[in-house]
This record gives C-alpha cells, sequence and structure tokens, in this order.
C-alpha cells in the first residue's frame, strides 16, 4: 500500500481567493451495496484476484467503449498553455459536460431496452450524474426521475429539468436522497442507475482512460478526482490492465486519486485499509463530497491506485480560475481538483508528463461571476 499525501485541513466553509467568498456545500455521500466482504476482513491475495477478475477486466471496458458510442463523445487530450509538460483530459466536452455520460449511458444500454422503456429509470444525484441519466433516457425515450438535494445548484437543476426528468427533492446528503430514491422505486419499479458503485459504472468510466493511452504514447502520471470513486476504479483498471497487457516498461504510469481536504473518504479509507464514512463533508467541489464512497469501488482503489492526495478548497479555486484566465477552459470547481494537485506536484519540477482530468465544467453561474469579478 502506498503512504498517501496528507495536508492540514483548514475550514473549507470560509474560504479567502482574492476577497472572502462564503459557499454552502452539496454533500455528496454513496448509495452502496454490499458486495465484497469488510475490507478488515479481505480474504488472502489469490481470492481478492480470482474475485477481481470475476466482477471486470480489460475486456469489459474496451466493449463500453464501443457500447457508448453516439452517447459518449472521445474527448481531447490538449497540451496545457500553463503547466510545462502537462495534459488536459477534456471531459468538460462531453455532451452533459461532465465525464458521468460515460458510466451513465454503458450501464443504461446494459439493461433490455423493454425493461427500461417499461419501468424507466432513477438515480440520486447532486447534479452531473442526474444530468447524465436525464440525457441517456431522453435519447432512448425513457422516463427519468433525479433526486436531487434540497440546495442543488440552480443551474444544474435547470439542465436536468430541460431533458424533461422528473426532479424530486430529498434532504442535502446523499444517504437521504438515496433512501427517497429507494423508496419511490420500492413504490414504482423503476430500474435504479447508481452513481458510481457498480460494474458497468465503473467500466463506462474506464473508458476515458483507454483514450488517454490512444493520445498519449509516453505518460508518468494521471491525476485523477474521486468523489464516491468510480471514474478513478476505471480510469486505474483500464491503465494498469493495458500496461500489463502490453508489457509496459518498469516506470509504468502512477494513478493519483486528488480528493479535497473537506472530503476525504476514499483517502480515510486507503489509509485505514478499510471502506471508512467521514462524519460531515464540507467542500467547495459539490460533485467530489462523498461521505461514504463505494464498496465496489474501493475494492478497484485498493487494487490499482498508487497514491492519494488532498487540496484546499483555496487550490481547487486557484486552478479553476488558472484554467479559465490561461487554459480558457471553463471548469467546475469538482472538474479542477485533479489540475490543482498536478500543479503542486510539479512545483519546481515540472520534467514529467502528467495528465490531469478536467472531469466537469458544470459551474455554477455565481460561481463564475465571482471568479470573473476576481480577474479584475
Amino acid at each position: 500500500m502506498f503512504l498517501p499525501l496528507c495536508l492540514p485541513s483548514p475550514d473549507p466553509i470560509l474560504l479567502f481567493f482574492r476577497g472572502t467568498l462564503r459557499f454552502l456545500p452539496h454533500a455528496e455521500q454513496a448509495l452502496s451495496h454490499s458486495l465484497f466482504p469488510c475490507p478488515s476482513k479481505r480474504p488472502p491475495r489469490k481470492q481478492q484476484r480470482k474475485k477481481l477478475s470475476s466482477l471486470l477486466s480489460l475486456t469489459d471496458v474496451t466493449n463500453a467503449a464501443k457500447r457508448i458510442q453516439g452517447y459518449a463523445l472521445r474527448t481531447p487530450c490538449y497540451e496545457s498553455f500553463s503547466e510545462r509538460g502537462a495534459f488536459l483530459k477534456m471531459e468538460c466536452f462531453q455532451p452533459v459536460r461532465s465525464f458521468k455520460i460515460r458510466g451513465a449511458s454503458n450501464k443504461m444500454l446494459s439493461v433490455e431496452r423493454d425493461v427500461l422503456e417499461r419501468n424507466g429509470v432513477i438515480t440520486a444525484s447532486s447534479g452531473n450524474h442526474g444530468l447524465a441519466v436525464a440525457y441517456v433516457a431522453r435519447k432512448l425515450g425513457v422516463n427519468s426521475t433525479i433526486v436531487l438535494p434540497e440546495n442543488v445548484i440552480p443551474d444544474k437543476l435547470a439542465l436536468i429539468r430541460s431533458l424533461g426528468a422528473r426532479t424530486v427533492f430529498a434532504g442535502t446528503q446523499q444517504d437521504v436522497r438515496a433512501a427517497k430514491a429507494a423508496e419511490i422505486q420500492k413504490a414504482e419499479g423503476q430500474v435504479f442507475i447508481q452513481p458510481f458503485n457498480d460494474p458497468e459504472i465503473i467500466a463506462g468510466q474506464g473508458t476515458c482512460g483507454l483514450e488517454i493511452l490512444e493520445d498519449l504514447s509516453e505518460v508518468d502520471r494521471i491525476f485523477v478526482p474521486i468523489g464516491g470513486g468510480g471514474l478513478i476504479s476505471g480510469v486505474a483498471l483500464a491503465l494498469k490492465e493495458s500496461n500489463k497487457k502490453k508489457k509496459k516498461r518498469k516506470d509504468e504510469i502512477k494513478v493519483i486519486g486528488v480528493q479535497p481536504e473537506g472530503s476525504p473518504s476514499m483517502y480515510e479509507s486507503l489509509k485505514g485499509g478499510k471502506l471508512t464514512s467521514i462524519e460531515q463533508s464540507k467542500t467547495i467541489a459539490d460533485g467530489l463530497s462523498v461521505r461514504r464512497p463505494g464498496d465496489i469501488t474501493f475494492f478497484y482503489v485498493q487494487r490499482y491506485v498508487d497514491e492519494i492526495v488532498l487540496v484546499s478548497d483555496e487550490e481547487i479555486l486557484d486552478a479553476t480560475s488558472q484554467l479559465i484566465r490561461r487554459e480558457h477552459v471553463l471548469a467546475e470547481t469538482s472538474g479542477a481538483a485533479a489540475f490543482a494537485a498536478l500543479k503542486r506536484s510539479r512545483a519546481g519540477e515540472g520534467n514529467s508528463t502528467d495528465v490531469a482530468i478536467v472531469s466537469g465544467g458544470n459551474i455554477s453561474s455565481q460561481m463564475l461571476r465571482t471568479l470573473i469579478a476576481s480577474f479584475q
């Protein structure tokens, strides 16, 4: 197990970014289901390998890449203007402006069409996953119900409703929304589309990793944001298994997860060697606010991820600003977290070839106004 980098955690509610900014966090907790034993009672390594291979392989990811064509786009990997030798994987260019379309489309297209048409789909989300589910549902001509927090970002709510989705509100925490979604599902019979803790979701997100390998022949490190862990699970699986298949050089690609200091649930789980819940999740990056990661995603993170680092909300804001000002890339705060970690890691160095996944671009109009005002 790699030793994660730990940083002191300031109060993320009150930040100073060229002026005082106050934000109400959107906490996000995983809706997970039990599939593996408690990590503290993990089976021997051989049994772990057997269980892993029975769930997902590189073939599952390559099959997902074929399945989601026409729904998710193949996004570019641009060289950074402001960080020498760094590249940006532009998931903010997806039809729903986030990587979530990959997993959502792979999952929904894996379900029999008549089942979807008869029952519709439901999910619990802080915004981006719900938007992806609503988008795919509209393309398939099926009904969708999205359970959202009562303090959902208005811009994301408007986008979801524009796709014809039915919206329901429940609390401010993901477990409350998940319980509400489960209650509706029990009464109405929809297909539940998990936000991250699902093999088809993970395989879909892994297609992002395949594209990076296709575009860049030599990569040293890839920085991936973590909320519940679906994206990093899929990307890490795709990268590590591809390297193994190609018998790549010894210093293979390092996969580095990035979480906000105010929401270190996967960091704490990996550090302690068991699935861990944090008491509260407070961060400006609403899409990365998860109090408990998934048991399935935790399994893959333990297996494939080299390290998890924490970034402050101030660093995330600075990275968001730099993406807008110097890269001309419109990213939301959650989407800029990986870039924040990349920037800090390269201080005084800059000799490695690194990739940061810009995971989303659904920035709120309020945040955008604040950032633009700070440029003056």
